[in-house]
Parts: structure tokens; C-alpha cells; sequence
């Protein structure tokens, strides 16, 4: 007879599976005229195209959140669903936008399409992330939430699918089912543990090594996925974000909450990074040495994206140190 795990036996296994200090190492420091003002400690993987470890940094094997920068792989089940979108509407739903009017009107379309509107939302209320944005809105609106594309896109799936809409968020909604389905399959790992993200979703907990598996394989698997994001790199974040800047040298990149960030190449390969203390500015140039030192990314796009990625040390106007990826 097969036994369930009782939800308190569930979190034993998921705390016994997460890191702990000694899981994460130095992966960056920020140095200021020759003194190290500050450390990053982080989790690294890099995978090759068939799954295997190709190099790790700490204990790639701990669970972690990867918040949201498993969207490009829920929107795999979303597509399975009979999601029909493609260019900057399919890439919005794999995306953290900033709430510009391009891209609330985005949404917009997304939801009209499939004969509903912002009220179906349930995403909470927000205001623009992008600032010149924010000063052009009177208040906070749904549309506005960073992961309202992705709930657009969980909606018109669900309408596509023939299932209800009231409670599309809800763990046994058929949709979230195929999602978690989709992610197992994806990172090659069953799912240990599962809680709410910050937008109301489910999220699952993966190892950083699973991560790196799923977003490697959507990049070589999911053309229509990559090539939307690649060609709408504003609409998964924003002109200037982090992701998009990556995503401008063909390579699929996403940012996660709390110092996640993944990089997925059309060749298969995945790299994903967990900072320690949450901070994100560390971990796209944690990502990008991985890549480089293992001659997976060209010289000079490596060069062009740790200037554009650059974090200095400023004495006034005089460059005195920056932040440098061990």
C-alpha cells in the first residue's frame, strides 16, 4: 500500500534538503581602492545539455526558491494547455516586467484576447516598478504587478483548457498541476516541497542544479519560448534590466527574488546562482564566469556584458574598485 507523507513529514525532508551556511561559498566581492568593502556568498550550477554537472560552486544539490525565474518554464505548461500567444505577449508571460505602459497594454491584450480583464487578475496590486512610469499613474492597479503577464498567461491557458478562472492559482487547479508536472520533468527532480511566491502563485522549492537543468532545456527545446524572449527582451523586464541586457547577446536569461538568476543556451546548457543574502547584483556576473570559464560564452560578449553589468566603486566622479565575480 502506498503511504502519503503527512504535510509536517514533508517539511522534515524539505528542511533536511535546504542549505545551510556551510552550503553556500564566496562567489563575488566588491573592492574599493584595494580594500574589500563587501562578500557575496552564493550556490552555482552549470549543466550540459544532457543534465550532467559541469561545474558547481557550494552544494548545487540544496533546495532553494527560484522564485521567478522558473517562468519561462511554467509557461511550457502553459503552452501544453493550448496557450496560443507569440512575440511580446508570449514573452511577457515569462516575464518580471516594471509595469510601463507598453507593458500593462501588453496584458491587456493577453486578457481581452481571452475575453476577460483585469479584475480576473489575481496578482496583487502594485505600482510601476520602472519609475518614469510610476510617475505617469494616479495608483496602484493589477496590471502593474510585475508578474501580472505570467498570470494573464495562466488565465487565457486556463480559458484555452476549458477550466475554470476563479481559482487559477490554486495548487490542485489542473493548470498548477501541469505546471509542477512541467518543472519535474524540466529540472529532472521531483518536487520536495511546495509554498506560495510573492504574487499568490505556487511555488516550488529545486535544487540550483535543477534550476540550471530546466532553463538549459527550455532554451534548447522550446524555440517559440526562446525566440520571444530573445526578441522582446524589454518585455521580460525591462530596457535595461539585467535579464534583458543578457538576452541581448542570444542567450535566455530570467532574475529571481532574492538573488536568483539563470541563464539558459540554445546548445542546452543551463547555469542558475542563488546570492546568499538576497542581493542580485552579484549573481548575472556570477552566471556569466561560469559560462566563461568553461568557453561557453565568446570573449568579447563576455566582455561587452561586464561593462554593461558593471557595479562600481565611486569616489565621486573617479572609478576607485568594482564589484568582481570570483
Amino acid at each position: 500500500m502506498c503511504k502519503t507523507l503527512s504535510m509536517s513529514r514533508i517539511s522534515d525532508v524539505a528542511g533536511n534538503l535546504s542549505p545551510t551556511a556551510g552550503d553556500f561559498v564566496e562567489v563575488a566581492v566588491f573592492d574599493r581602492d584595494g580594500i574589500i568593502e563587501s562578500r557575496h556568498r552564493g550556490i552555482g550550477a552549470l549543466v550540459g545539455p544532457d543534465g550532467l554537472l559541469i561545474a558547481e560552486l557550494g552544494s548545487s544539490q540544496k533546495l532553494i526558491y527560484p522564485r521567478s525565474a522558473v517562468k519561462p518554464i511554467q509557461v511550457v505548461a502553459m503552452r501544453r494547455a493550448g496557450l496560443r500567444l507569440e512575440g511580446a505577449e508570449l514573452a511577457i508571460c515569462c516575464g518580471s516586467h516594471q509595469g510601463t505602459q507598453a507593458h500593462r497594454e501588453l496584458v491587456e491584450s493577453i486578457l481581452k484576447t481571452a475575453g476577460l480583464n483585469q479584475d480576473d487578475l489575481q496578482c496583487p496590486l502594485a505600482w510601476p516598478g520602472n519609475a518614469a512610469a510610476r510617475a505617469q499613474v494616479t495608483g496602484e492597479s493589477r496590471l502593474a504587478f510585475n508578474c501580472s503577464g505570467k498570470h494573464a498567461g495562466f488565465l487565457a491557458a486556463s480559458v484555452a483548457a476549458g477550466w475554470p478562472t476563479d481559482d487559477y492559482l490554486s495548487p490542485q487547479h489542473p493548470l498548477q498541476v501541469l505546471v509542477r508536472e512541467v518543472l519535474e520533468e524540466f529540472a529532472g527532480e521531483k518536487i520536495a516541497h511546495t509554498t506560495a511566491d510573492g504574487c499568490g502563485a505556487p511555488l516550488h522549492a529545486l535544487s540550483t542544479a535543477g534550476l540550471a537543468r530546466a532553463i538549459g532545456k527550455v532554451a534548447a527545446s522550446e524555440p517559440d519560448i526562446t525566440s520571444a524572449m530573445l526578441e522582446n527582451p524589454w518585455a521580460v523586464g525591462d530596457t535595461k534590466s539585467m535579464d534583458a541586457l543578457v538576452m541581448h547577446q542570444d542567450m535566455i536569461a530570467k532574475i529571481g527574488a532574492e538573488g536568483i538568476f539563470v541563464i539558459g543556451l540554445k546548445t542546452g546548457h543551463g547555469v542558475a546562482v542563488k546570492i546568499e543574502d538576497g542581493s542580485m547584483r552579484a549573481a548575472p556576473l556570477v552566471a556569466l564566469k561560469m559560462l566563461h570559464d568553461n568557453g561557453l560564452i565568446d570573449h568579447d560578449a563576455y566582455g561587452d556584458l561586464k561593462v554593461s553589468l558593471a557595479v562600481h566603486a565611486m569616489g565621486g566622479d573617479k572609478v576607485l574598485g568594482e564589484l568582481r565575480a570570483l
